[in-house]
């Protein structure tokens, strides 16, 4: 996918739009809390915690409520986004979206991804850390474990491990948690010490840390790029650490004894899974000065509860007021008749599936669509419907150009719109033509919109074929539609309905139709060559590229023939600079001729089928022919199109 096509989606535009102002609402956030924790004693800690996981949830929240309000903006008109930042995401000249949301998108997906793929290898770590490096303690400690556990309200099921693997003790895990003890600890810690440190660990069992710190980690992924979501992440995991002191030395009774025992866990002091709970969290001597300055714990007063909790809410309420005053009002809904369930898309179109023959002209397209109110994804779809995107298309009947207008409707047309100049030969150049067929188009809309709103489309693209009284005739039970009416009206409805999925089985129907039929009709370029490389394969000297056409090889000077009656639409040159003849057969198929020696056809000239085009070159690699075969643009197998077989 393109990045003009993501730029295009209004779902990457609102999406890089919330990422860039989480930019100045992280910034404000941040300054709220430390002005919250300015105010809080140290000794506060439940309190300061609040605040900092109170910040954290609001960063989290700040870019998918701000990514729902642009969403929604862009959702009504994506050519009015909110009137305080037009400048940043209006679309460029000539109708072209910006591209910079969609490289912030890019970005962003690319540092998330590789965020959280850090999480996930960090939880297998984990993991793998307790199935295969850990050892059961000695019966006497388990009982000591599970009698401080029940102090401390700690719910059965803990499990005390030892491992040679960790320096520290440690927690992991929040269904069935697991208190990880260096095994050298059990040597070496005298067993006050390690009950004290065992009561910080059960104490982060007891508040679910685990849990909160991994949620922590999941924020910091997904809005990596704001360094005050790392800080204010720091600050709750400091603060975490300080309440289980707290918790630990309402256990022990004494201080001055936690704070010897974590001193001794400097000695053994050594880098811990990120994702665990270990005793030695958080700056050390901070803490330790914490607890011998006596400024354990204390109860937080109503006073210090409602300092964090009045300081977020105006954090909330600034972020809302000034989205609101940046945002402006938003535009009002332009209800369109009976496409009120597909507002106007982006200026580019939205149909994932949409022929490259017919995405070229999505500039033209989106255009006209605006011009006239009309959702330029419905524009889309008759022009695929009518001419298959070629601007030169002329029917039997006599209609002309992308929506194959016939010159009766097109000059009536031009006269409601005061056009002075009109005349049929503007037919043919796809803007003109365009314009004009929107135009048309949008009166249906607004014509049945009002019999039937849902249906809108259907009719509309039903009288855009077999004319408005015929439909109306056979709305009112007095007539019936013409059998091609009928199917006009089955595929256009069919690729409608089907426009934002990843594909579409009525498109993909008709082409195969059409393709067969043509098939059935074509006789080989080149009879008697042989193929020397088939669609598909890799292209030699390419290491990318799948080769586009088939390699017919014969001896040089040998004739290539027309395979279909058709038009010389054009020679142009190919990425290397080589001429392709290029032959248009009608129904948006088309054949290409590379490696053509004495090419006989003209630019503009029919062919029938047989007619000589020209004789097989001589580049490198042996006399050949390279043939295309394509249809609406996309680049299909010619292997039927070489007269062995015919279509089903």
């Amino acid at each position: 996918m393109s990045l003009a096509h993501l730029a295009s989606s209004p779902f990457v535009a609102a999406l890089g739009l919330a990422l860039l102002h989480f930019l100045w609402q992280g910034a404000v956030i941040a300054l709220f809390l430390a002005a919250t924790l300015a105010s809080l004693p140290r000794s506060h800690a439940a309190a300061r915690y609040t605040a900092a996981c109170a910040a954290l949830a609001l960063m989290a929240l700040a870019p998918p409520l701000t990514f729902a309000y642009f969403n929604a903006a862009l959702a009504v008109d994506p050519f009015v986004p909110p009137n305080g930042w037009a400048p940043l995401s209006a679309p460029a000249e000539g109708g072209h979206p910006p591209l910079w949301p969609a490289i912030v998108v890019m970005a962003w997906v690319t540092g998330a991804l590789f965020m959280s793929a850090r999480i996930a290898v960090g939880l297998a770590r984990l993991s793998s850390l307790i199935r295969h490096h850990t050892v059961p303690v000695s019966s006497a400690l388990t009982v000591r474990f599970d009698k401080l556990a029940r102090r401390l309200g700690v719910r059965s099921g803990v499990r005390l491990l030892g491992s040679d693997r960790v320096d520290v003790p440690m927690v992991i895990g929040w269904l069935r948690p697991v208190v990880l003890v260096p095994l050298a600890a059990l040597a070496d810690l005298p067993p006050s010490c390690l009950t004290a440190l065992l009561a910080h660990e059960l104490a982060h069992v007891r508040r679910f840390d685990f849990v909160t710190n991994i949620l922590q980690s999941i924020v910091e992924a997904a809005l990596f790029y704001h360094p005050a979501v790392h800080w204010v992440s720091r600050v709750a995991r400091r603060e975490r650490e300080h309440l289980c002191d707290d918790d630990a030395v309402a256990v022990v009774g004494d201080p001055v004894r936690y704070a010897r025992a974590l001193a001794a866990l400097e000695g053994m002091r050594a880098r811990t899974p990120e994702l665990a709970l270990g005793s030695n969290g958080g700056s050390l001597v901070m803490r330790i000065r914490r607890l011998i300055d006596g400024t354990t714990h204390h109860a937080p007063t109503g006073r210090a509860l409602a300092a964090p909790a009045l300081a977020l809410a105006s954090t909330l309420g600034l972020a809302l007021a000034t989205l609101a005053a940046c945002g402006g009002e938003q535009p009002a809904a332009v209800e369109k008749p009976g496409l009120t369930e597909a507002k106007a898309q982006a200026a580019a179109l939205g149909i994932p599936w949409l022929p490259p023959a017919v995405s070229c002209w999505e500039s033209a397209i989106s255009s006209s669509a605006r011009k006239h109110n009309v959702d330029p994804e419905a524009i889309a779809i008759l022009t695929i419907v009518e001419s298959c995107g070629d601007p030169q298309a002329k029917s039997s009947s006599g209609a002309l150009g992308l929506m194959q207008l016939m010159p009766g409707t097109a000059l009536s047309v031009a006269k409601e719109l005061g056009i002075a100049d009109h005349a049929d030969e503007r037919l043919l150049d796809p803007a003109y033509n365009l314009d004009l067929g929107a135009s048309y188009f949008g009166k249906q809309l607004v014509e049945f919109g009002k019999k039937d709103p849902t249906r809108a489309f259907e009719l509309s693209a039903a009288a855009y074929n077999g004319g408005e009284g015929r439909v109306r005739a056979w709305l009112d039970g007095k007539a019936e539609l013409s059998e091609e009416t009928e199917k006009y009206r089955a595929l256009a409805t069919g690729m409608w309905n089907e426009r934002h999925a990843a594909r579409s089985t009525t498109y993909e129907t008709w082409r195969e139709r059409v393709r067969g039929k043509m098939a059935s009709r074509s006789a080989h370029p080149l009879p008697g060559a042989r193929v020397t490389l088939h669609f598909g394969g890799a292209t030699p000297g390419q290491t990318s590229a799948p080769h586009e056409g088939v390699d017919l090889a014969a001896a040089p000077g040998t004739t290539v023939l027309a395979p279909l009656d058709g038009t010389v639409e054009r020679i142009e040159k190919n990425t290397k600079g080589e001429p392709v003849l290029v032959l248009a057969h009608g129904r948006g198929i088309e054949t290409r001729y590379r490696h053509l020696a004495n090419v006989k056809a003209e630019v503009g000239k029919a062919v029938t089928r047989g007619d000589v085009l020209g004789e097989i070159g001589a580049p490198e690699g042996g006399p050949h022919v390279h043939f295309e075969v394509r249809d609406n643009g996309e680049a299909i197998d010619p292997a039927r199109y070489l007269g062995q077989t015919a279509a089903p």
